[in-house]
């Protein structure tokens, strides 16, 4: 009974080392990481020392698969772009399997120690090293964790039990392979079970060729995770889960058939080789997995595009993912400054000219080119890229004439955020009104505001795409106040027998919202004339 008490200790500290490692790595590697893999992945070889870094610090194929999810589905890298990364974050994982081998007990209780006094003299508390304490807290447990397994796991090899299944075990490499796979898709982690088939193996518990398979049987498995928590991504989202189980299953095709004709004396192979690196077998496994990382990124690397295609066509992007890509902004136009600018203001007016179609949802004959809730979510998504955009653009040195026109599209691209917004809002709240009878005041009330709406909105985007003076005119005097205009509304409806406490709401909200998409749009139009002075809130919004 002390035998697996002290296995299960081990195993719980070890999960929970895992858990802290990977929880507090990943506050961490916040948006300022996803900001990093943006601009490292527009060069292939910083991408993969990143994807080899990243990889090596949260020890998690996993996660960088999805920071590289959302990194690309916030449209700030593609898929070509992110794998590199992807592919040799696989590679990093090796140095806790590696450390794993290496017998660093007294190093591991000088870093609980360490830990220990930091958390007691509230060291921790600093926003900069908390999550860094929680980090190391995390690989000691994890550490300690093992070598409980080990202690634990030693006196196994005597039992007479453990020795028949062991040498049943020993006839199957299949069932080997089956049981690795199925414990990385379990644990979401190839290195994890590696590392403790590496403790067991240590031990004596497993044989090399089991750990082996094991191993091999892991690194499929844990690809085989990553693409099932993908399960619920479409697009572009769940074609990065694609690529990392084709990395992970080129790896497996390459190795396994060398392996097993090794196992049959036709060649020399994989043990060959780690025997001739390293005489204990903990280490001669560790190397295995470092070995099987190694190939799935070098062959992932020189198959990349036929991967990236063939995922593509498993997972093709949706309307959504297309609609929130920018159509004009790429990084190298950052080297031209004004150009960039337009570019910039070419994506803003295809913006407004989405404002209509998200109106269109509480109109009759509306024909939008998707539903309002994607529209205002893919819009919102381009107008932050904007806002990136801009940002860099800023931190380039530009002269002082080109950073006042920064300024001022930055201004613009702050009040097409909230214009974006408010449309979401006016379409709700007309919405929850319902549908309304022929004769209802209310509702023919909804139906000239969404019409009118509709008709200005298109005259604002012609306006703001072609900057015609005309059309700039008619939009100043379409959008100058309402607020009488909205009381008087407000009270003849009122006035008309018994008005709900929904209809009241509704028909405060939806004219209180006309009246602030209107001056919105006034004031867009305003800062990109130079006219902002002009524009006031009314005094109900």
């Amino acid at each position: 009974m002390e035998i697996f008490v002290d296995i299960l200790a081990g195993l719980g500290l070890f999960l929970v080392g895992v858990k802290l490692i990977a929880s507090h790595l990943k506050q961490l590697s916040g948006p300022w990481f996803r900001r990093l893999i943006e601009r490292a992945t527009r060069n292939r070889f910083a991408a993969a020392l990143l994807g080899l870094l990243s990889g090596a610090l949260t020890q998690s194929s996993s996660a960088i698969t999805f920071i590289s999810i959302s990194v690309v589905t916030a449209g700030l890298s593609d898929v070509a772009r992110v794998a590199p990364m992807v592919i040799w974050a696989n590679v990093g994982t090796s140095v806790l399997v590696l450390l794993s081998a290496i017998d660093i007990s007294h190093a591991v209780l000088f870093l609980l120690g360490v830990t220990g006094i930091a958390y007691y003299f509230d060291v921790d508390r600093a926003p900069r090293l908390r999550h860094l304490f929680g980090a190391l807290l995390g690989l000691g447990l994890l550490f300690l964790g093992l070598e409980l397994i080990k202690t634990g796991a030693a006196p196994l090899r005597e039992m007479e039990s453990v020795r028949d299944f062991l040498t049943f075990a020993a006839s199957s490499y299949v069932a080997a392979f089956v049981i690795g796979a199925a414990l990385a898709v379990v644990a979401q982690s190839s290195a994890m079970v590696s590392i403790i088939a590496v403790t067991m193996v240590n031990v004596g518990i497993l044989t090399v060729d089991q750990t082996i398979v094991i191993v091999i049987g892991a690194s499929l498995g844990s690809g085989i995770a990553t693409l099932l928590l993908s399960a619920n991504l479409s697009g572009v989202g769940r074609q990065i889960g694609y690529l990392q189980v084709a990395v992970k299953a080129l790896g497996v095709l390459a190795l396994l058939p060398v392996f097993a004709a090794e196992s049959y004396g036709l060649l020399p192979g994989i043990k060959g080789l780690v025997v001739a690196l390293a005489a204990d077998v903990a280490t001669q496994v560790a190397l295995v997995y470092l070995l099987l990382q190694v190939v799935s990124a070098g062959l992932g690397t020189v198959f990349q595009r036929q991967l990236i295609a063939l995922a593509a066509r498993l997972s093709p992007p949706t309307i959504e993912e297309a609609l929130a890509r920018p159509r004009y902004l790429y990084p190298e136009a950052l080297d031209d400054q004004l150009t960039a600018l337009d570019l910039v203001e070419k994506e803003q007016a295809r913006l407004f000219a989405r404002l209509p179609g998200i109106i269109d949802a509480v109109r009759p004959d509306g024909e939008a080119e998707a539903a309002p809730a994607v529209l205002v979510e893919a819009s919102t998504s381009v107008a932050r890229q904007c806002d990136e955009f801009l940002t860099d653009l800023l931190d380039s040195n530009p002269s002082r004439e080109v950073t006042v026109d920064i300024v001022g599209v930055q201004k613009r691209n702050e009040i097409l955020l909230a214009l974006i917004g408010s449309a979401r809002d006016y379409v709700a709240t007309v919405a929850s009104a319902g549908p309304r009878p022929e004769d209802d005041k209310l509702g023919r009330l909804l139906f000239v505001l969404n019409e009118s709406l509709h008709a200005i909105l298109l005259v604002a985007s012609d306006a703001v795409t072609t900057r015609d003076e005309v059309d700039m005119l008619v939009l100043f005097n379409l959008t100058s106040d309402r607020s009488a205009q909205m009381e008087k509304i407000r009270r003849q409806v009122m006035e008309v027998g018994d008005v709900s406490p929904n209809d009241h709401n509704a028909l405060y909200a939806s004219t209180t919202l006309f009246e602030r998409i209107l001056w919105l749009t006034r004031r867009y139009a305003s800062v990109m004339t130079g006219q902002e002075a002009a524009t006031r809130l009314p005094a109900d919004s």
